[in-house]
């Protein structure tokens, strides 16, 4: 009776330890991948720039700061201890959806604006839901 209940604490143990390291990836491959499209960014035509004068690069700033803290600093800091920083990854999801909801505008979608962000958000939010065991939880109020 000992052995099996000391062997399904190891499983336990063991399966909790493998969904942490794809939490753990997962996070880092999407804080890669919206890294990656925010440094793009930079060297698009008529891309960012960073200083600018003015409310339009007060603006540009603001945009470049929110979207580096919440999905690039949010998901490395939540995989850092993936169990403790449920409110760090709500931070991430709620930054992939404001990214998204900014591409809703009052023109037909374009292929290089529009495909880039959404790619990234279906490819972030899938990794995350593959590796969290109950990735619905962090909805939880209370």
């Amino acid at each position: 009776m000992t052995k099996t209940v000391e062997s399904a604490d190891a499983v336990r143990a063991s399966a909790r330890m493998d969904t942490g390291v794809r939490l753990r990836v997962a996070l880092g491959v999407g804080a890669a991948i919206w890294l990656l499209l925010l440094t793009a960014g930079f060297f698009a035509p008529g891309g960012w720039t960073w200083g600018m004068p003015g409310p339009v690069g007060h603006m540009e700033n603001y945009v470049i700061s929110l979207w580096f803290v919440s999905l690039v600093l949010a998901p490395i800091l939540a995989a850092r201890d993936t169990e403790r920083q449920a409110g760090v990854v709500l931070i991430y999801m709620c930054g992939i959806l404001a990214i998204l909801v900014s591409t809703l505008r009052g023109e037909p979608p374009k292929v290089i604006s529009d495909v880039p962000p959404w790619s990234a958000a279906v490819l972030s939010v899938g990794l995350f839901a593959w590796a969290h065991p109950r990735p619905w939880s962090l909805l939880r109020i209370a």
